[in-house]
């Protein structure tokens, strides 16, 4: 099988009003807006899509308290999504939409599609031009200042589950995913969907609980001054800092995290690894969440705070 990307995550937004907030001020293009139904495009056409809990054709939650409801994966040709249908077919139900799209559910519950998918490659905006000690790339101009950010794609998606095992297998022997990392004894697993991609496309933590959560979808930007530029206007909005920002070891992708009305977190990331076939997967045996975070987010201008000045400096 030959994946192009996540395309879609589906919702059960619990306030319609607050999630297209949300989801704006994030940085998406509305490409649809009603009361029941909307849907939110990253600049290489992935989807986030909302829809109230009523929706009659929503997918069932893995759990009573999730919002999210489905992902759906890209795929490079109909022959591909054939091979698909008839591999999940074999053991679970499968609905196919009239435009092709198929349906399941993985072996934690968890809401699953598949469809014909080309994301855009034509992509508006350059990254920042960077002035290192051994390369001058930005000369007789001033630096890009990112006033919000305007997310290329979703990269990833993660699930807090009971069973890693029972995934780990679907994902790998029957879809085709190829694993990139994991921490030792079965604590988590980091997936790509494809030999030659970012470090990961599906993370999924072992719940110690039992119990299934949703636990964030990530969505790249241009570079680590747009991951602090669009999370300092994020935060100016009102969304509230779940961590971040910071770097994590595993991947060395920049992150910001913030929490989501829609349950778990939301993260925007830059500078992830990319990894092919010969990629040797780690056994990790500590918890590498972080090379550094902050806790809280950026702190920005309070009644009880006040921005540094220059005409301040060297005062104590």
């Amino acid at each position: 099988m030959t994946y192009t990307g996540l395309y879609t995550t589906l919702f059960a937004a619990p306030d319609m009003k607050e999630a297209q907030r949300f989801y704006s001020d994030w940085g998406l293009r509305k490409i649809k807006g009603s009361p029941s139904h909307s849907v939110f495009e990253t600049k290489n056409g992935s989807r986030v899509e909302l829809k109230t809990p009523n929706s009659t054709d929503l997918p069932p939650p893995a759990a009573p308290d999730m919002h999210f409801r489905e992902m759906v994966w890209g795929v490079s040709s109909k022959s591909h999504l054939r091979t698909i249908k008839l591999e999940l077919s074999k053991d679970r139900e499968v609905l196919e939409d009239k435009d092709g799209t198929i349906h399941c559910l993985d072996p934690n519950g968890i809401g699953l599609g598949f469809r014909v998918w080309r994301p855009r490659v034509n992509i508006d905006g350059a990254r920042t031009k960077i002035n290192s000690y051994d390369k001058v790339e930005r000369i007789d101009e001033i630096s890009t200042f990112y006033g919000e950010a305007r997310p290329i794609r979703m990269g990833h998606i993660g699930f807090v589950l009971p069973d890693l095992k029972s995934a780990e297998k679907f994902y790998r022997d029957r879809l085709g995913f190829w694993l990139s990392d994991r921490y030792a004894g079965g604590a988590a697993i980091f997936l790509r969907c494809a030999a030659k991609s970012q470090h990961h496309n599906l993370f999924m933590i072992w719940s110690a609980d039992g119990n299934k959560r949703y636990h964030h979808t990530a969505f790249e930007v241009r570079d680590i001054h747009e991951v602090f530029g669009g999370g300092v206007a994020f935060d100016k909005k009102g969304w509230k800092t779940e961590v971040g920002p910071g770097r994590h070891p595993i991947s060395s992708a920049y992150f910001w995290y913030f929490k989501s009305p829609c349950g778990g977190a939301i993260e925007y990331f830059t500078d992830s690894d990319y990894v092919t076939e010969d990629w040797k997967p780690h056994n990790y045996r500590i918890n590498r969440f972080s090379e550094w975070h902050l806790p809280d987010g950026i702190q920005q201008e309070k009644e009880d705070k006040i921005r540094p000045s220059m005409s301040a400096a060297g005062k104590h």
